[in-house]
């Protein structure tokens, strides 16, 4: 298989499996993975006009990256503040999408130009989420929790976002480094590399979508 086609066809389209899953349950979808869903469609949504973007209009697409960043974590923020049951004015969870923004328009204006990848912010981004998810594995191992781990959704959820970012982590902070440093072929590895660790997120996120239920 081509890698320009797993990485720009296959892993793109496979967004649509874990979103045409969640229509499906979507009565039986805790307002967890109603949270989920809605974040399948703004990143299908947008990584269909950064395609349409780059591809046939021959426009720099990263003005959306930056602007996906933001919106990944504001509802994986709201995905975890409703998962740990907290209340709507709990201050961590206003404080610090409110401070990640502020530092993704500092970023933006002073370090890397929306016309450039946000390969900072972008690892801040990884940070946060790899801490979410380990913080939700933490109570996981210490809860009296007698239903068993493989029919609970968010412990499918989580490991997709822990796996995903985790392993993206280290090509977020070294991506402009790659860029110009690496050989096409090797650069190709590299991004298939994170192509695979999204279809993996997906995969676990349809697996969570039907262990959904009422």
């Amino acid at each position: 298989m081509d890698s320009k086609y797993f990485m720009g066809v296959i892993v793109p389209l496979s967004v649509l499996l874990p979103i045409f899953i969640g229509i499906i349950k979507l009565k039986a979808l805790l307002p967890t993975a109603r949270i989920i869903l809605w974040y399948l469609f703004v990143s299908a949504i947008l990584s269909a006009a950064s395609v349409i973007m780059g591809r046939y209009f021959h426009e720099n697409n990263m003005p959306l990256v930056h602007l996906y960043t933001v919106l990944e974590v504001l509802l994986f923020t709201w995905y975890y503040k409703r998962l740990s049951g907290a209340s709507k004015t709990n201050v961590f969870y206003i404080v610090l999408p409110a401070a990640f923004i502020v530092l993704c328009i500092i970023n933006a204006v002073f370090f890397q130009s929306i016309y450039t990848y946000s390969s900072y912010t972008r690892s801040v981004e990884a940070i946060i989420l790899m801490m979410f998810a380990l913080s939700y594995f933490a109570k996981m191992a210490t809860g009296n929790s007698e239903k068993k781990v493989g029919k609970q959704p968010d412990f499918y959820f989580n490991a997709g976002i822990f796996l995903y970012f985790s392993g993206a982590f280290m090509l977020f902070i070294f991506s402009n480094f790659i860029a110009a440093n690496l050989t096409k072929h090797n650069f190709l590895i590299i991004w298939n590399i994170h192509a695979a660790l999204l279809l993996l997120m997906y995969i676990l996120f349809s697996i969570a979508f039907f262990k959904c239920k009422k």
